[in-house]
């Protein structure tokens, strides 16, 4: 279920708009009303759109509403009454300050809450997504790849050799290797595909296919690019990656993909680390490919 600032931040900026509107539109009535019955204590209903117009679209276009709601004020008092005194004249002023004054409260509120949201989804040293987020995202990919009958990458890698650098260099060595590892995996990866630490040296991407066939060329350009970021660090340190194909005609979990991801990445630690392994998840798929930088050999498997 929505909490009421998910609420907001899912709607459409026509369907907020939409809704300002129609906010604006009944107050402004509901104090015409008021003030032809000699109700004047309507001022404060006037908050509710600009708390939802600064949430959604930001101060400046608060502050415009607070202007178009005390134009309708004044309005509304030149209907009721015929003319605007010196004291009216100062309500609407007040008014005005109070509106001001209440979207800088919700302004500041919502930087907080932005800050306070990236943090939760982010892992704290590297920038990257942490691992629920991860999972988080990971799950609607799935789910819309699978409505658009797309197919999708999911790869699994660890660092081989990293806790050398952390005994022999420092903790401080090993934090600067990661956030290095981080800055080149989002220049490996698109805008719409998830790169997220899993924990430790521990790390995941999860990327759309625009062909299945194109699987082990991706593949590798993961593995080099990584590869290339941990030489430019100067420590003796590779990756061991293992890489699942998901087809969309599939409805593998991404639990069970990324179970397989992690036991192909293990047989590379097993075999000869600093390479990596494909597997597509279901036929016709069915394809195994190892690749060691080292070696600079290719084998590959069939399964019928």
């Amino acid at each position: 279920m929505f909490s009421p600032e998910e609420w907001l931040d899912s709607l459409t900026p026509v369907a907020a708009w939409r809704l300002l509107i129609l906010g604006l539109i009944c107050i402004a009535s509901s104090n015409w009303l008021f003030q032809a019955n000699g109700i004047n204590n309507v001022g404060l209903f006037y908050m509710l759109p600009i708390c939802v117009a600064c949430w959604r679209f930001g101060f400046k276009t608060a502050m415009g509403i607070a202007v178009a709601e005390i134009a309708l004020s004044a309005a509304t008092f030149l209907s009721a009454s015929g003319h605007l005194d010196t004291s009216a004249m100062v309500e609407l002023v007040m008014q005005l300050i109070k509106l001001g004054c209440t979207a800088a409260v919700v302004s500041r509120f919502r930087q907080g809450f932005d800050r306070e949201r990236l943090l939760a989804r982010r892992d704290w040293m590297t920038g990257i997504l942490n691992r629920h987020e991860f999972q988080r995202q990971a799950e609607a990919m799935l789910a819309s790849a699978t409505t658009r009958h797309h197919s999708l990458l999911l790869v699994y890698f660890d660092l081989d050799g990293f806790k050398a650098v952390n005994d022999e260099f420092g903790h401080q060595a090993g934090d600067r290797l990661l956030q290095c590892l981080a800055e080149k995996g989002k220049s490996l990866i698109g805008p719409a595909d998830c790169f997220g630490r899993m924990g430790g040296d521990e790390f995941a991407v999860l990327m759309e296919l625009t062909k299945t066939e194109r699987a082990l060329e991706v593949t590798a350009q993961l593995h080099l690019g990584f590869t290339a970021a941990l030489e430019s660090t100067g420590h003796r340190v590779t990756c061991s990656m293992g890489a699942v194909v998901a087809l969309s005609s599939n409805d593998a979990s991404l639990h069970e993909l990324m179970r397989q991801a992690d036991q192909l990445m293990y047989a590379v630690k097993r075999d000869t680390k600093a390479g990596f392994r494909l597997a597509g998840h279901a036929p016709p798929f069915d394809v195994d490919f190892l690749l060691s930088p080292r070696q600079q050999t290719c084998s590959h498997q069939s399964h019928g």
